[in-house]
Formats: C-alpha cells, sequence, structure tokens
C-alpha cells in the first residue's frame, strides 16, 4: 500500500457520503476525478458475504490500474486490477466509458467497518493515484444461526437407545459452539460441542413412556453469531416395551405327588431393554396355582407345587407388567406328569410259631423321596392266610395272621396293587414257619395198686395255655428199661387230655417215676412231664387189714396199728367202739381188689388168719364202723391208705403190724 497522503484524506472524509465517495482530482486533464466504494447490502450480518464494487471515474478515457480496499486500515486482499466499462451500442457492447470497476465479496466481523480504497493510477494517460478515496461505512450486524434437531427414532420403545442429533449453521455455514439436549425440561448431559461440519448428538435409553418435549440450545463461540433452538417436531413418543415370558419346569416329566418347581422368565424384547417388574399368575390348565409372585431378579418368579394330577399339564404364567414402561405377556409348556414309583417295604416278623398270631407289616413310601404314602391298601399272604390293611400317615400298614401251615419255609407275598396316581410295588421276604411249643403233663393216678389194671392220662396244650387235640401221648411207670412199663393214648381229646390202661401194674412196689411225652410232630416241638412220682402198693394176697377212720386220719407220720391183740385199743372209730375180739384182719372183702364204699367181714380173734409176709407198702382198709353179729364181725371200707409196714409182723396176733401211712388210694 502506498503511503497516505492525510491532507488529501481529511478532505475525502469531509466530502464523503455513505455508499458513495466523491473526490476532485488534481488539475490534470489525464487524471480521474472520482472513486467510488458500492456495497451489495448494508448493514449486512456477520458472516455474510458482502461484494464491495470499487468504480474509478476518468475525464476522457476509462481508467486502467489496481484499486487497494482498506477496512479501516487493514487492506482486503491484494490490489484488485480495474477493468473498463463499456456501454452498448446497436446490440454490440463495445462502446467504451469514462469508468472502470473492481469487486471483491468478502464477509466481515459484527461491528462497523470504515471502507476506503486507493487508486494507483496506470497507463498513457498516467491517471493520478487516489488515497483514501470512496470512504463508505458499513454497518454489519451478528448473524442469526439456525438450530435444527432430528431423532434416530420416534416413535420409540421403552429402553430403546436413541440418538438426538443437531445441527447449527448461520448464514448457510457450519455454526461452532456447542448444543445443549434437553427433554421434558431436563438437560440430558453436558452441553456437546459442534463438530466441523456444525453437529452434535446425544444418546439416551433411559427416557420414560410418554411423549417427551425435546430441545436442542445453540450456543455460539463467535461473538458475531447468536445462539439459536429447535424443538423436536412432534417430541419423542416412547412407547412400552414388548416383553417375552417363556416357562419351564424342572422335573419334566414329573411323577404324581412331587415337587416340580415352575419358573417364569420374563425378558424385554429387543429394541427395548430394561429390568421387568411386576407379578406373575401360574395356572395349571388355566386354573390359577397359588397367588402371584413377585418377579424377583432376572426376570425370574418361580412356584414350587407337588398338586399335578397324572396327565398333560398345560402350564401357563400371565406376567402383569408392574409399570408402564412394559407389556404384560405370557407364556406357556407342557408338564407330563406320570404315575409315581413306590417302594414297600417289609419290616414285620419273619418267622412265627404254628397257630400262633404272628403281626406282619410294611412301610409304603414313593421312591423318589422316600414319603410316606397313606390310606394305601398293602395286602400280605403267607401261605394259605392272608390280610389287608390301609397305610397310616406314616405309610405303615400291618395286621395279624395264624399260620397253619407245617414248619418250614414260606414266603410273604407283600404287595401294594398301585392305583390311578400309584405304581404297584411289592415285597417278598423269606418266612420261617417254626414248630409251635408244647406242655404235657402228667394227670393220672398219683397211688396205683400193683397186679390190677390203671388208666393213666396226661394232658398237650400250646404254650401252657390252648389244648391241642388229636395228638398221641406215650405214658410210662418206673424209670424205664426193665421194670417200667408203657401205654400209648389214643388222640387227644378237645381238651387236650388222653388216657391209656396198663393191664396190670408190675412195676416195683413204693415210690415210682411217672412220664408223660409228646413226640412232636410237623406242627409241634416234643415236650415231656418227668417231674411227677407215683406211690405203687399192694393189697395182700387175700383179706384186707384195717384201721379206724380216727386213727387214720390223725396218724400223719406217726406209726399206726393195723393187726394186733391191741387193736380195739390203738384204734379210734367214728361210729363207736370196735370189738375187744377184732385184731385187725378181715379175710373177706366184698369186692376184689377192695374198693372204697365196699365193706368187709371176719372171724373173731385169729380165727382167719392173717397172710404172711405182708407187701411192703400195703393198701389198707380205713373203716369208721365194726359190728359184730354172733361170730362174725364186719365193716365198711371208706377209705383206702397205703401203709409203709413195719418190720415185727407176725400172724400171731402178739406180733403186731404197724407202718405208717403215706398215701390214700380212694
Amino acid at each position: 500500500m502506498k503511503a497516505k497522503n492525510w491532507t488529501i484524506w481529511a478532505a475525502v472524509l469531509a466530502m464523503t457520503t455513505v455508499g458513495v465517495g466523491l473526490i476532485a482530482s488534481p488539475a490534470s486533464a489525464a487524471g480521474p476525478s472520482v472513486a467510488s466504494i458500492y456495497t451489495s447490502k448494508n448493514p449486512a450480518s456477520a458472516g455474510e458475504g458482502v461484494t464491495l464494487t470499487v468504480v474509478v471515474t476518468g475525464t476522457f478515457q476509462s481508467p486502467i490500474g489496481f484499486v487497494q480496499l482498506f477496512d479501516a486500515l487493514s487492506p482486503l486482499g491484494p490490489p484488485l486490477a480495474l477493468s473498463p466499462d463499456f456501454d452498448t451500442f446497436l446490440g454490440c457492447t463495445c462502446v467504451p466509458t469514462d469508468h472502470s470497476t473492481a469487486s471483491l465479496t468478502r464477509s466481515f466481523s459484527r461491528g462497523t467497518h470504515l471502507l476506503t480504497v486507493d487508486y494507483t493510477g496506470d497507463g498513457p494517460l498516467g491517471n493520478l493515484p487516489i488515497f483514501g478515496g470512496g470512504l463508505v461505512s458499513l454497518v454489519i450486524n451478528a448473524a442469526q444461526s439456525t438450530t435444527s434437531v432430528s431423532s434416530s427414532m420416534s416413535p420409540s420403545v421403552f429402553g430403546q437407545g436413541i440418538t438426538f442429533t443437531a445441527s447449527a449453521s448461520s448464514s448457510g455455514s457450519p455454526a461452532s459452539g456447542s448444543i445443549q439436549f434437553r427433554a421434558d425440561g431436563a438437560p440430558l448431559g453436558t452441553p456437546q460441542t459442534v463438530d466441523a461440519s456444525g453437529h452434535a448428538s446425544m444418546d439416551t435409553s433411559t427416557l420414560a413412556v410418554g411423549n417427551h418435549p425435546v430441545t436442542a440450545s445453540f450456543t455460539s463461540d463467535n461473538p458475531s453469531v447468536l445462539n439459536s433452538s429447535d424443538s423436536l417436531a412432534g417430541g419423542q413418543l416412547v412407547n412400552p416395551a414388548d416383553t417375552t415370558t417363556a416357562v419351564s419346569s424342572v422335573p419334566n416329566p414329573s411323577e404324581f405327588g412331587g415337587g416340580v418347581n415352575v419358573t417364569a422368565t420374563t425378558t424385554v424384547n429387543a429394541p427395548g431393554a430394561g429390568t421387568p417388574t411386576g407379578t406373575v399368575q401360574f395356572r395349571d390348565n388355566g386354573i390359577d396355582v397359588g397367588l402371584p409372585q413377585n418377579v424377583g431378579s432376572g426376570g425370574r418368579a418361580a412356584i414350587t407345587t407337588a398338586g399335578f394330577s397324572v396327565g398333560s399339564h398345560v402350564v401357563s404364567a400371565v406376567y402383569t407388567s408392574g409399570s408402564s414402561n412394559f407389556n404384560s405377556s405370557s407364556g406357556s409348556a407342557t408338564q407330563i406328569v406320570s404315575r409315581a414309583h413306590t417302594t414297600l417295604a417289609y419290616d414285620g416278623a419273619t418267622s412265627g410259631d404254628f397257630n400262633d398270631p404272628t403281626t406282619l407289616s410294611a412301610r409304603l413310601t414313593r421312591t423318589a423321596d422316600s414319603l410316606p404314602l397313606a390310606g394305601q391298601t398293602v395286602t400280605f399272604t403267607m401261605g394259605s392266610e392272608g390280610c389287608s390293611q390301609l397305610t397310616d400317615a406314616s405309610g405303615a400298614a400291618s395286621c395279624t395272621i395264624t399260620p397253619s401251615e407245617a414248619a418250614g419255609p414260606q414266603v410273604v407275598m407283600t404287595v401294594f396293587t398301585g392305583d390311578d396316581n400309584y405304581l404297584a410295588s411289592s415285597d417278598n421276604p423269606s418266612f420261617a414257619v417254626t414248630k409251635e411249643e408244647t406242655t404235657t403233663t402228667y394227670t393220672g393216678p398219683t397211688v396205683i395198686a400193683q397186679g390190677n389194671p390203671v388208666v393213666l392220662s396226661g394232658r398237650l396244650l400250646e404254650d401252657g395255655t390252648t389244648p391241642i387235640q388229636g395228638r398221641t401221648l406215650t405214658l410210662t411207670l418206673g424209670s424205664g428199661g426193665i421194670g417200667s412199663q408203657t401205654c400209648a393214648t389214643g388222640p387227644t381229646d378237645i381238651a387236650g387230655n388222653a388216657r391209656c390202661t396198663v393191664a396190670s401194674v408190675s412195676v416195683t412196689q413204693g415210690s415210682q417215676p411217672v412220664k408223660a411225652d409228646f413226640a412232636g410232630n410237623g406242627y409241634y416241638l416234643p415236650s415231656s412231664d418227668s417231674s411227677k412220682s407215683v406211690i405203687i402198693f399192694a393189697f395182700p394176697s387175700s383179706g384186707i387189714f384195717v384201721l379206724g377212720d380216727r386213727t387214720s386220719s390223725a396218724a400223719g407220720s406217726s406209726p399206726v396199728m393195723f393187726w394186733g391183740s391191741q387193736w380195739a385199743k390203738q384204734n379210734t372209730l367214728s361210729g363207736g367202739g370196735a370189738p375187744s375180739a377184732f385184731k385187725g384182719f378181715a379175710d373177706t372183702t366184698s369186692s376184689r381188689p377192695p374198693a372204697c364204699g365196699g365193706t368187709w367181714t371176719t372171724a373173731p380173734g385169729n380165727s382167719s388168719a392173717p397172710v404172711d409176709p405182708l407187701p411192703a407198702y400195703m393198701g389198707t382198709a380205713v373203716t369208721t364202723a365194726i359190728t359184730k353179729n354172733g361170730s362174725t364181725i364186719a365193716g365198711n371200707i371208706t377209705r383206702i391208705v397205703v401203709v409203709v409196714t413195719a418190720p415185727g409182723y407176725e400172724s400171731n396176733p402178739g406180733h403186731p403190724g404197724t407202718g405208717v401211712i403215706i398215701a390214700t388210694y380212694c
């Protein structure tokens, strides 16, 4: 730029009007007279392109050379070459004018700009330079910006990611600064710096269901550009997110009575997101199962039930959203329920005596979890016996049978036949029938007359209490072997009694053992009674010796006199005194052998000679009264006792016969 001529500059300022500058050139026929600056608009906006046109008017011809535009003292770019202007004549734009032009378009910052031009002449006419010519005051106002906002997805669903994008421009060019996004009047994050293209964006996925006013407020960082804002047309509509509810069950298939865990899992369908809340109502073939269950972590709700019947079940789950952000949904699955396996375990007696009550028992449970099954029928069969019983609350059933089989191995068939809900099961343990215990007792006479028949008897009982009928006993007198006598009874009667006869007792006199035996059989154990003994005695070979009833009753272990000259004094009778002529032996009895209730007779003194020798254990008559009628003495036989005879006896009454009473025969 050439140096300014400040004298000329002052003159120019005094003469200039806005839009056109006029200046008188020095007095030279060849110098230009006017340099003017024209603006395409004034005032204009900052950043807006303003075209500055310089017109230099000469005296006789179009000036040539260069012009330099200034904003105050700052040049506006390099010098501009002038272009001559031509008028049109007869259709030809070729008529030279006295002016030339040069143009420059550029933008200006906000404020008032004082524009001047320097002209440097060129050419043969020697145009004179002009300094500070064409003074123009250009007013530049702040530029208005424009902001627009858009959504990547509207409407959207809850949880879906949304991107709000805003662009800011001024005078058709990207503006610089930042944009604050807002939803429902609340900031969405911090202000976002616009990029080189004037764009900024904000991502969010937290908007609740509803319609949300969304704005983008642009704040310019250029003083020459004004702020602006925009609202999203129609707002951002957020709809509830759809959900899917899936149902699963474990175990599947299951068994009747077993617990089944049914789980419903509710998820949010893409592009929605979030964790659903609310409740789930489980249903079995459309019927509610329990109360609604809260949806917990992971969108899961569960219920455990053992109430499914045997068959196929449509198990559904109806999800009811706990907020407006999610739509409700439902799902279902098929649950197969089979009859439950059962276990029947026998735990009763494994052995029992023939004909004794025996308790059979078992416990019925579900195989899967060992839970007891109540109210089910369990049947027990052992041989020809059987019984049934319902299980109690603990699954136990028991009943009683009485084995009628012979001793030996058996099987207890323990059976649960099953039903619509439970499969059958059984247990078949071994069972041993054992022989019944018996008690054999000798019940026959304990004082037995030698040389006479005797009826022996015994009794056979179960466990010492219950008679056994139809069995044979063996009865033995004596110690066995030589000198013993045995007989076999007929079948025991309904009371368990049986008897047999020894035709003539030959066992040695005195205390002898007696034994009753039961040999046992396939049902009963053998038993015997060898704890008893009998007195074997003999009657004299003829007649019978006599004792007074009162003497015999009072004798005890004291000796008694059954023969002698003092018999009448030594024996007392309840029926009166005895004749002194009676010495104690009666040679005739009303029966043979003598019997209680019979009678006897004899001659006085020892005219009826007594027997000799005497039995060691002698049967002796007891009488209550003795009469004498002529030469006959008589008496009754009320009892017969056994007297152990003492030494010293002779058939002479002077040698008395004495002894001790040890037993009563009858």
